[in-house]
């Protein structure tokens, strides 16, 4: 049980006035009860005091009883004949479960990216039909918007949190080391992105018991794909190497619920010197933003500490995104974000990418990224691996 974590969210929730928080999100319930719910029809209600209690498909029911730390579940028919609407029974069970003095009940209003369930292939997320439903439990004037406090409770990790993306890091760093071993002239981005979530699901799975572990890797090659490998996604193809061309690996990385997003550049075959000083200018501004990155800094700060490196290389206009991003609930999370001029101070226990960038239309992209913890003596590397260029 992440006793830090029950202990923070309780005292943000006497702060804001909320007796309890009712939650669909699995990002947000793996938060709470230590269970990432295989998908997305579970509803967390977590009172100020007291026991919580998950109502949850009795298809996930046997997971949710091994990982919960200390929340009742109560089941409910779904996916089968002997099962009606699944609204009508959540809300039967939700309304058994609350506190008829309760008055103000936290919700997630406002949420316009998720994290998916362990089935990713279907998403479910809190729309109108699930706050009609809300509204039918606890009253229309007894809903509060709680999204800004969830998200200001997941940018500091606890220890324990902290612990689960250094696994979840490790875990992502078997396919990064794949991904290293394997670039070779007459390879194509297809065959790198199989290897790579076949090598991450095979040994990351047990791995420091680690229960469901899924990758999503992305591998652009060659200087047209990876010279906007700047965009939040790369479209894999089945067209080999060349030598001398550059793969760009992208990769999400989660584990029981906590997310990694890690990045490397190979060369295949022999790189040129241009790849060759390019690639080491991307290391020495990744280096002196983790190197920045201290407690009290702000995001800009460590922004420009890598942004100063690629400008004083010649590249600054080829430098087009943000330096980093908060992570660990999800893929991509808001806080903190290292950007020019951003005046939001590093705290213990922030979790960020670093991720410098350069991307040329004559030569491709190159980026390197690694995931770091902020700590009382600064950032740790999480799951270090190789970033060699070739």
């Amino acid at each position: 049980m992440d006793r830090e974590r029950l202990q923070r969210v309780r005292q943000a929730m006497a702060d804001a006035g909320l007796d309890a928080l009712v939650c669909r999100l699995p990002e947000n319930i793996v938060m709470l009860s230590g269970h990432w719910p295989l998908i997305g029809w579970s509803f967390l209600l977590f009172p100020r005091d007291g026991k919580p209690t998950l109502v949850t498909p009795h298809c996930d029911e046997r997971e949710a009883r091994s990982e919960l730390w200390e929340a009742a579940v109560r089941p409910f028919l779904f996916g089968v004949l002997a099962g009606g609407d699944p609204f009508t029974a959540i809300q039967a069970l939700l309304k058994e479960a609350a506190e008829p003095g309760w008055r103000r009940i936290g919700y997630e209003g406002s949420f316009e990216t998720v994290a998916p369930a362990w089935n990713a292939a279907e998403g479910a997320v809190p729309a109108a039909v699930t706050h009609a439903m809300l509204q039918q439990c606890f009253g229309e004037d007894n809903l509060v918007d709680a999204t800004g406090l969830l998200l200001s409770q997941r940018a500091c990790k606890t220890d324990g949190e902290a612990a689960k993306l250094r696994r979840a890091n490790e875990i992502a760093a078997i396919g990064l080391r794949t991904f290293h071993d394997l670039v070779a002239p007459g390879v194509t981005g297809i065959e790198l992105v199989t290897a790579v979530e076949s090598a991450i699901m095979r040994q990351g799975t047990g791995y420091q018991g680690a229960r469901r572990v899924r990758a999503f890797a992305q591998v652009a090659t060659g200087a047209e794909e990876t010279s906007i490998g700047y965009r939040p996604m790369e479209i894999s193809t089945g067209r080999p190497l060349a030598d001398g061309e550059l793969a760009l690996l992208e990769l999400a990385v989660v584990v029981d619920g906590y997310w990694s997003d890690r990045t490397r550049v190979r060369v295949a075959g022999t790189p040129t010197e241009t790849q060759r000083r390019l690639h080491a200018l991307i290391r020495q501004a990744q280096e002196a933003a983790i190197a920045a990155a201290n407690p009290g800094v702000t995001a800009g700060e460590v922004d420009e500490a890598a942004r100063r490196v690629i400008r004083d290389g010649g590249y600054g206009d080829a430098f087009i995104h943000v330096t980093g991003h908060g992570l660990g609930f999800k893929y991509h999370e808001p806080s903190p974000t290292l950007l020019p001029r951003s005046e939001e101070r590093l705290r213990i226990g922030m979790v960020t990418s670093v991720e410098p960038g350069i991307y040329l239309p004559e030569m491709g992209g190159i980026r390197i990224e690694e995931n770091i913890l902020i700590t009382e003596t600064g950032a740790e590397v999480l799951g270090p691996a190789p970033k060699e260029l070739c």
